[in-house]
């Protein structure tokens, strides 16, 4: 239990694969599952961030549920069917900001061919819960691969143990160095992961970003569940902007300014890039107003 807990509090740790309480992990050991409880940080990860559970019970449960969004139980994250439904003893879930990009920006078909090729199964995008992870095992039933690229999303990585999860992991990332400058984003990713929020504004880094373009494309879940308002000139906007700061209309929360520095990030990046995928308005704001991630918002005010 303790490497498992130091591998996921590693990988919560790696801003460019997890901000804030976004991502999960899980074990199977004998008859129990330890699966990351919603709404917490794999980067403070401790025995208390897991929830123990029956394996057999929990499985039979979402076996057996018809309802897509329906939980185990309250403390589970709605991705926890991901989890369930892998026979691997070790998932690891995680939000790649490079998988993100590549999602937003790369051509789906010949995206699809060179993930194929390395092994990566793609998934377009479905809202997280039960019908995803339904997916994942239909499309997975004869390739029988171990690692899923999430289409606005991010990655899911199973495997036997962990140190061949953290191979895959860094291994898909070196991929995704491949396709798009990585040097750069980290370079942004340190840049902007030092800003702070000082007087309801945070400085602006990049003056030539027209950040209208991306209003009302979301380009992962937690983009529309923590900022789905739209970011413009106008001063009466929560969100405006001027070649010099971004204001806001309140004090963020410590999760929320960890949430619009990965859009920084992803949005300095792509800057005037054209965007080919993304999630759109009514599917974001059903996501935003499920129970779940009211919950996930009321546990990180």
């Amino acid at each position: 239990m303790k490497k498992f807990i130091d591998y996921s509090k590693k990988i919560g740790s790696d801003f460019m694969l997890c901000q804030g309480p976004g991502g999960n992990t899980s074990y199977k050991s004998g008859e129990e599952i330890y699966i990351k409880k919603s709404g917490l940080h794999l980067s403070n990860t401790s025995e208390e961030t897991f929830q123990r559970i029956n394996y057999s019970e929990i499985l039979d449960f979402y076996q057996n549920t018809k309802n897509d969004q329906e939980k185990f139980n309250e403390q589970l994250s709605i991705e926890t069917p991901l989890h369930v439904l892998s026979s691997a003893r070790y998932v690891f879930h995680y939000h790649s900001i490079a998988s993100i990009i590549c999602s937003a920006i790369l051509e789906r078909n010949s995206l699809n061919k060179l993930l194929e090729k390395k092994e990566v199964l793609p998934i377009s995008y479905i809202r997280p819960g039960l019908n995803l992870a339904l997916e994942i095992q239909k499309r997975n039933q004869s390739k029988k691969l171990s690692s899923f690229f999430l289409y606005n999303h991010g990655m899911v990585v199973e495997g036997e143990s962990l140190e061949e999860i953290n191979e895959k992991i860094y291994k898909i990332e070196d991929f995704f160095s491949e396709l798009i400058d990585y040097e750069r984003l980290k370079k942004l990713k340190n840049n902007i992961s030092i800003l702070k929020q000082n007087n309801f504004k945070i400085k602006n880094p990049n003056s030539e970003i027209i950040y209208e373009k991306f209003n009302n494309k979301f380009l992962f879940p937690d983009h529309g569940v923590f900022f789905p308002y739209p970011i413009d000139r106008n001063t009466h906007s929560p969100i405006n902007y001027d070649e010099h700061y971004l204001n806001f209309n309140k004090q963020l929360t410590e999760t929320e300014l960890l949430y619009f520095k990965t859009l920084l990030i992803i949005f300095t990046y792509i800057n005037n890039g054209k965007l080919l995928n993304y999630i759109d308005e009514d599917t974001s704001a059903e996501l935003r107003n499920s129970e779940d991630e009211i919950l996930r918002r009321k546990l990180n005010k």
